[in-house]
């Protein structure tokens, strides 16, 4: 009995040994950093709710005012995300004309925004305003300026607009439609 008890003893003792031998070697792997972690998921350095941003030209002059519903910022890859912008722009202190969206994404000086979903552009303070209505649209608050490759869609009192493309510089209330254009004028009736 006790050779037997030995034999067990010692076979214990040697698979032990074995397995201590095999954790050994692989104890490096089994405890490294995962160098293939996924980070399709980024984590915002900032959350808005209600956001408001106003910029001023070197006079201290308003150029534009910024809402949004809600803003997610990440400073690393330089881009905001917002929930219904509203951009509203002055002239000589006026507001002359506002746009809006279902979402936005900018850079972080909020330099170029890229707006999409039922985006408008409507003239303000005047009597019969230009409202003009697009899918997607590239706006630079700064310069006033706008563009679009997409479908475009002008309503006036009396006039229809439809076309393909447009640029808009809102400083100077001057809009160039690129191709495709189609008007219909509905005179008033007397």
């Amino acid at each position: 009995m006790k050779q037997q008890s030995q034999l067990i003893l010692t076979s214990f003792l040697l698979a032990l040994l074995a397995l201590g031998a095999f954790a050994y070697t692989k104890w490096d792997q089994w405890f490294q950093p995962d160098t293939k972690v996924n980070n399709e998921y980024e984590q915002p350095d900032m959350v808005a709710i209600s956001l408001e941003q106003q910029s001023f030209d070197e006079l201290g002059k308003r150029e534009f005012v910024l809402h949004a519903e809600s803003m997610l910022q990440y400073i690393a890859s330089n881009r905001n995300i917002m929930v219904k912008p509203i951009i509203t722009f002055f002239g000589e202190q006026e507001a002359s004309w506002q746009t809006s969206a279902a979402s936005a994404t900018s850079d972080n000086e909020a330099n170029k925004l890229h707006l999409s979903g039922n985006v408008t552009i409507v003239q303000q303070g005047v009597r019969e305003a230009a409202v003009l209505e697009t899918e997607t649209l590239e706006l630079y608050p700064r310069r006033s300026y706008a563009s679009t490759d997409d479908k475009v869609i002008i309503r006036q009192t009396g006039v229809y607009i439809e076309a393909v493309g447009l640029n808009a510089d809102l400083n100077e209330n001057r809009i160039t439609l690129r191709q495709n254009v189609t008007s219909i004028y509905e005179p008033a009736k007397s």
